[in-house]
């Protein structure tokens, strides 16, 4: 059986997997990138990670077609180079000649969030239609759209980074060097950090009672689902950010859908809620908003969608 073999890269985890032309994920296998920061640490880590699930299409007596890359920040996809990643501080990072040390197979390397919008598109939440947004937040923010059928990249493949948009005049510095960024307020990484600026205390360890646990998106939402003011006020002006940001995604791109990814949204998440019902209220001129949906594949919506670009390229 052929299958691709394919990575997701984010700025919390490092997804790697083998689907099939079925559209079936046979395998998959997560690691957190922890605080691995910097070319020579992530080269290595995909090395390993790509070596290993390598290693399981051989034990399964699977055939690999190719390699299919979702990498964060800006790529250059026609290079398979990774041209600036602000959240894993990476520079001109030629992951396509990496992987395909490792893997002596064609490669596909693709922006993160453009590789899982093409694959909910195509095979995912998007399906059906030929105007498509997708808006994903997690660590970071960024955005995509199909628009005709096709995968928009823009002038220099930088299109949809809103994520590094100044939303707060002389606000927080951001990773990029701005100050202010839609990420600072409402990516995963800003959420943390204004939680430690307040004070916001993460809830006691399952595993140790007399500890409080790490700090982390998930303790902030727990704490604002428990009532901490503070960590309430956090995640209502995230919301209200990317609801901002869902809105302007819609004028600007006139969508018949907006799919939302990413792990920040997800069912009965206040952030998915708080899009929802600022593309509901958003009415011009009589229109009908597009409907949101969130993404069909969840987490593993950038593993299909980089299957999806190496099989369209065979």
């Amino acid at each position: 059986m052929q299958v691709v073999i394919v990575a997701d890269l984010g700025g919390t985890l490092l997804r790697t997997g083998l689907v099939t032309p079925a559209r079936v994920l046979v395998h998959q296998s997560t690691q957190r990138v922890g605080d691995r920061r910097g070319n020579a640490a992530i080269e290595a880590l995909l090395r390993d990670a790509l070596r290993e699930a390598s290693e399981r299409a051989q034990a399964q007596a699977l055939e690999p077609v190719g390699a299919g890359l979702a990498v964060p920040g800006l790529v250059d996809p026609e290079r398979g180079v990774i041209r600036y990643s602000a959240n894993l501080d990476l520079r001109e990072l030629a992951v396509a000649a990496i992987v395909r040390e490792v893997i002596p197979l064609p490669v596909v390397v693709e922006n993160d969030v453009r590789a899982a919008a093409w694959g909910e598109w195509r095979w995912g939440a998007g399906r059906g239609t030929r105007y498509m947004g997708y808006l994903s937040a997690g660590t970071g923010i960024a955005a995509a759209v199909i628009s005709g059928g096709r995968l928009y990249h823009g002038a220099t493949s930088a299109a949809g980074e809103i994520g590094h948009a100044p939303v707060v005049r002389d606000g927080d510095p951001c990773r990029c060097g701005q100050r202010g960024c839609l990420e600072t307020m409402a990516g995963g990484w800003g959420i943390v950090r204004r939680a430690g600026q307040l004070a916001v205390r993460p809830a006691r360890s399952a595993s140790s009672p007399a500890e409080e646990g790490p700090l982390t998106t998930e303790a902030v939402f727990e704490a604002a689902a428990v009532g901490d003011p503070a960590a309430a006020a956090i995640i209502r002006e995230a919301g209200e950010f990317l609801g901002q940001a869902a809105v302007a995604a819609v004028r600007l791109w006139d969508p018949e859908r907006l799919v939302l990814g990413g792990g920040l949204f997800f069912d009965r998440s206040p952030l998915t809620d708080a899009v929802r019902q600022a593309v509901a209220g958003s009415v011009f001129y009589g229109e009908t908003p597009p409907p949101v949906h969130l993404a069909e594949f969840g987490g593993n919506s950038g593993l299909m969608g980089a299957a999806c670009l190496v099989l369209a390229a065979g």
